[in-house]
């Protein structure tokens, strides 16, 4: 049997009201996307929420704009049999308020929650893909849950991907290509590089500094990234590496650290300012073993800072313009990974002549078009007679 496809025109009288769905606000790129979109909306006169299925407490959380609506579901304290049903029946009861549901990730309590309380309530459902559905169900969600997360996946009303290298999978799930769409994820460069300039920096003095920032799950590669640094350290090419994020890999990369020895491996935590953490390094390296549309990739690009990446995804291609902006190395190789570090360190100058051009190359990924193309999407979903053009202002 065919799927019905997306309402015609629900609500004519009024903008559209879009309802943002999140497991938690713990801090991490995909989330900045949903809140810097959710700012842009409600900037723009469309009345937009952000509901958080946990509140979570005692981790780094997120900053949601004081303009954006925030309800939670329940305290994350809160047992989970007796927090599911408060969740949802709070969920629900947001959903028939508004004209269309937005799961932030592809996968999550968020993506299941949002489809329930779509579906309770026929408001049209819409998918957020933030990373490559496949890896991402096989490394994050739980044997009994892949089933389910794959079929709310396949009947969204809409998928956005944010990279043209997510679509691939999201139509082989069963989602029909005319309900695919792709926006990218943008940055605004010049409010990115004004606040990296109101900030503190460190002096120019002392060892060169290799940075990288993400949260500490394997799939950033960052035990890659700490040996190719001791490798290259070893050859005498002195330099100290900063790793700043949380997650649950922090225990193994502390003893990686010890077992090298790398006394010049800092992995201070989460930081607020990402920004001059990036401005303050003589070059950014990714070591993801997978990425869809890396935000502190694009981030590094704004503000100039020499960038090497591992080729892990048609993302990082994209923004590094195949290797004209920075180092593209092969995913996974140690070898590729510590041999291109050692070349900077030996000689910054090709790599720094290439990110003299990072600034103008990202402001071809303007967040405010791109929230633009987004709202056109989810009103024409939601079948909302809403013309996002004349409305976003900028911000």
């Amino acid at each position: 049997m065919a799927r019905p496809g997306p309402t015609t025109t629900r609500h004519p009288s009024h903008p559209l009201r879009v309802l943002f769905v999140e497991g938690h606000l713990r801090e991490n790129g995909g989330l900045r996307v949903v809140l810097d979109l959710a700012r842009r909306f409600e900037a723009a006169g469309v009345s937009t929420t952000v509901f958080a299925l946990e509140k979570v407490r005692g981790v780094p959380t997120a900053a949601v704009d004081p303009a954006t609506r925030l309800v939670f579901g329940a305290d994350a304290t809160v047992p989970t049999p007796r927090r599911l049903p408060r969740e949802l029946r709070r969920l629900v009861r947001e959903a028939r308020r508004h004209d269309v549901v937005v799961s932030g990730s592809e996968i999550g309590h968020g993506v299941l929650a949002g489809w329930l309380a779509a579906r309770a309530t026929r408001t049209p459902f819409v998918v957020l893909a933030q990373g490559d559905l496949d890896e991402a169900v096989q490394a994050w969600v739980p044997p009994h849950l892949r089933r389910l997360t794959r079929l709310a996946d396949a009947h969204a009303d809409a998928t956005i991907c944010v990279s043209p290298g997510l679509v691939a999978g999201i139509v082989a799930n069963g989602q029909p290509p005319e309900r695919t769409h792709v926006v990218v994820n943008g940055v605004d460069v010049d409010g990115l590089r004004a606040r990296a300039a109101e900030l503190p920096r460190r002096g120019r003095h002392g060892p060169r500094r290799v940075v990288a920032l993400g949260r500490l799950t394997p799939h950033k590669g960052f035990d890659l990234l700490v040996r190719a640094s001791a490798a290259v350290r070893a050859r005498g090419l002195e330099h100290e590496l900063l790793i700043a994020g949380e997650g649950d890999e922090r225990a193994a990369l502390e003893r990686l650290v010890a077992d090298l020895g790398a006394d010049h491996v800092q992995l201070p935590g989460f930081t607020e300012h990402p920004e001059a953490v990036l401005a303050g390094a003589d070059v950014f390296v990714s070591s993801s073993r997978t990425e869809a549309m890396p935000l502190t990739l694009l981030e590094a690009l704004a503000l100039g800072t020499p960038v090497i990446a591992t080729d892990c995804s048609v993302g990082s291609r994209m923004l590094l313009d195949d290797g004209r902006l920075g180092r593209l190395v092969p995913t996974e190789s140690l070898e590729a990974l510590t041999e291109a570090l050692a070349e900077h360190l030996a000689d910054p100058a090709p790599l720094r002549e290439a990110a003299a051009a990072g600034p103008e190359h990202a402001r071809r990924f303007d967040p405010q078009a791109l929230a633009e193309e987004h709202l056109r999407i989810l009103a024409r979903t939601a079948g909302v007679r809403y013309d996002p053009v004349r409305q976003v202002q900028a911000v």
